[in-house]
């Protein structure tokens, strides 16, 4: 559950973004995506980025990492870490960018099989 002041704009970000559906869970807007959810509550004041907090990120899985990055870099959003190969790791493949309000999200690609 993320909060924020205008909730559908963050919802609608995820929608674009990772290709989520638009709905709502319960009362709140909500971004669908294959094996999760993303549910936005209204936020009374300013969030702060979760970088260095309790909850550092929130992570996803990405099939073909590297072109979704080429993607998103195309569309204008910036990266907190660019895209990389870790061989020591097994060829796992990383990348941060950060949301609109300030949530940092890992993006991986064969995370899965460690």
């Amino acid at each position: 559950m993320k909060r924020a002041e205008n909730q559908e704009a963050v919802r609608d970000w995820y929608v674009k973004t990772f290709g989520a559906t638009a709905g709502k869970r319960g009362q709140f807007p909500a971004g669908f995506i294959p094996g999760g959810e993303v549910d936005v509550m209204k936020a009374t004041a300013a969030v702060a980025p979760t970088k260095g907090r309790t909850l550092d990120h929130i992570g996803f899985e990405v099939k073909n990492l590297e072109a979704f990055c080429k993607k998103l870099a195309a569309d204008g959003i910036a990266f907190d870490m660019a895209y990389r190969e870790i061989p020591q790791l097994g060829g796992l493949k990383i990348a941060f960018i950060v949301d609109p309000n300030g949530t940092r999200i890992e993006l991986t690609e064969g995370l899965s099989a460690h």
